[in-house]
């Protein structure tokens, strides 16, 4: 039975991905019944409407003729049957047989406190159901099929099946599914008591975001860092929305997450201001650029997590790692990590990579410290250790503006770097960083390809931390679409580039996530 829990949140992802929302279309939308049944101490919670809007349905109508298979409309439901046929069977699931003749417009899944102290989280899958028998019928046959026996209790009237690792009931016109029949008690009483959809925060977030969408998120995140050990970590953050949204060019994620300032430690509070303002990093990589990142304040995200790791299961070994660190930058080099080395990460850092050469990546490290001379005197210092244990150095010219220290590491290979413009760029070779140099000379930068541009025009306001990922170089190095059926291949293969961006002001950080198609 396990099986068919991984196959129902498989379903659920998969239509959050709009293949089996575009199956079920109709010219109406749907409200969210199933947060009125999710328990109100719910840490997360994930709902995808499968009959949405008509204007959602004419754009992913749209979206989903620049697919393989999915140009002739009169084919579309044809085609997306199969594409989730052969998805769902890897989880050893029978879509036609199994789901189709019963599920109706909306599928959830929360995740909430188990009832014992320290257990992992319980989630509890909610989906919509037109024909009960038929769902019940089905539940049967895969119990039947994997030689489990069926029993049944009573809670609240509501009777609830269980197999050994699956249980299962009806409440009201939904079909809830959990690991544990707790996780499904704590539905029954949500009914009758305080739900999700009944607390204020929930209505908060939900209130914050665009509502004509397809799916939305929710996220507790004070509850989610209490049980992580983290509060420190996310003093000032309460909760987190977020609503899923289809346009012609892609898929838009939009989220808010409101910031208390009065409640936050001085570290995140000078985060949020960092995250004010566009990263002007990009403008320094090269055009062939085919995935990038951007951190704003990385050093206050390193000194708040290792003041929080006595707290959290995995602290201890950041710890161990951090004092490894420290030693190693002490004896070996004569540095300090935390007086030297962190303050390069002070303000923005960002890695580029443009591909694969000779089995290591080429690209660039690139960061703006709030104190370049005191950057480039530390960088200095470092060669001059690095000398010490046997590497050469070499200097290049790059052009009127810079130099280049080109070091030959024994055993490990060549590094390069500069410090121009303020800013501190460092390669696995002195082209990686002329490349850099160059980009923001000619202007000719990945900032001004039309890929980027159209990421972040889909996404809206780019401001803070950023992500930027060409897809179609990144599945073909990764092979991540390698073992995929030939259909949902196809389509990976059309999707074009993965943008993020996170936006702060005073009072909230807004997070902006893309998928374009080609």
């Amino acid at each position: 039975m396990h099986r068919l829990v991984i196959a129902l949140t498989t379903l659920i992802v998969l239509a959050g991905g709009t293949f089996l929302a575009a199956y079920l279309l109709i010219f109406a939308g749907v409200s969210d019944r199933a947060a009125a049944l999710a328990p109100a101490d719910t840490i997360a919670y994930v709902n995808v409407y499968l009959q949405p809007s008509t204007s959602q349905q004419m754009k992913l109508g749209a979206l989903l003729g620049r697919l393989p298979g999915f140009e002739d409309t009169s084919t579309l439901d044809e085609k997306i049957d199969e594409v989730t046929q052969n998805l769902l069977s890897t989880a050893g699931l029978d879509y036609r047989a199994d789901i189709r003749p019963w599920l109706g417009n909306q599928a959830s899944l929360a995740l909430r406190p188990a009832a014992e102290s320290g257990a992992e989280p319980v989630a509890v899958a909610f989906l919509a159901v037109t024909d009960e028998a038929a769902a019940q019928a089905a539940l049967n046959r895969v119990a039947e099929d994997d030689g489990a026996t069926v029993s049944e209790t009573d809670h609240q009237g509501v009777a609830i099946s269980t197999t050994d690792g699956m249980a299962w009931a009806f409440v009201d016109d939904l079909l809830v599914v959990s690991s544990l029949a707790d996780g499904i008690e704590s539905t029954i009483d949500a009914r009758s008591g305080e739900s999700l959809a009944d607390t204020d925060s929930f209505k908060r977030a939900m209130a914050e975001l665009p509502p004509d969408h397809l799916a939305s998120l929710y996220i507790d995140l004070s509850r989610a860092a209490q049980l992580a050990g983290g509060e420190a970590e996310l003093s000032g953050w309460s909760v987190a929305g977020a609503a899923l949204v289809v346009e012609e060019e892609g898929l838009r994620l939009t989220g808010v997450a409101p910031f208390d300032e009065a409640a936050a430690s001085a570290s995140a509070r000078a985060g949020v201001a960092l995250a004010t303002e566009p990263s002007s990093l990009v403008e320094w990589m090269p055009p062939d650029t085919q995935a990038e990142a951007v951190i704003f304040g990385l050093r206050q995200t390193i000194e708040d997590a290792e003041a929080a790791a006595p707290g959290t299961p995995e602290g201890q070994q950041l710890t161990d790692a951090l004092t490894t660190l420290r030693t190693v930058l002490a004896f070996g080099l004569g540095l300090d990590l935390d007086a030297d080395l962190l303050p390069l990460l002070d303000r923005e850092a960002a890695v580029a990579i443009s591909g694969i050469s000779d089995g290591l990546p080429t690209g660039q490290v690139l960061l703006r410290p709030t104190d370049p001379d005191a950057a480039a005197a530390v960088l200095t210092r470092l060669v001059d250790g690095l000398r010490g244990l046997g590497a050469s150095v070499e200097t290049e010219a790059a052009g009127e503006r810079a130099e280049i220290i080109v070091v030959e590491v024994p055993e490990f290979g060549e590094v390069a770097y500069t410090v121009v413009d303020g800013l501190v760029i460092i390669g696995f070779s002195a082209d990686d960083v002329r490349a850099a140099i160059t980009a923001n000379e000619t202007g000719d930068s990945l900032a001004a390809t039309d890929a980027y541009t159209r990421t972040f025009e889909l996404a809206g306001e780019r401001a803070g931390n950023e992500i930027y990922v060409d897809l179609g170089a990144a599945l073909e190095v990764t092979g991540a679409a390698d073992g995929l059926p030939s259909d949902a291949q196809d389509i990976l293969n059309e999707l074009d580039t993965i943008g993020f961006t996170a936006p702060a002001s005073e009072d909230r950080i807004e997070f902006r996530a893309v998928l374009t198609v080609e």
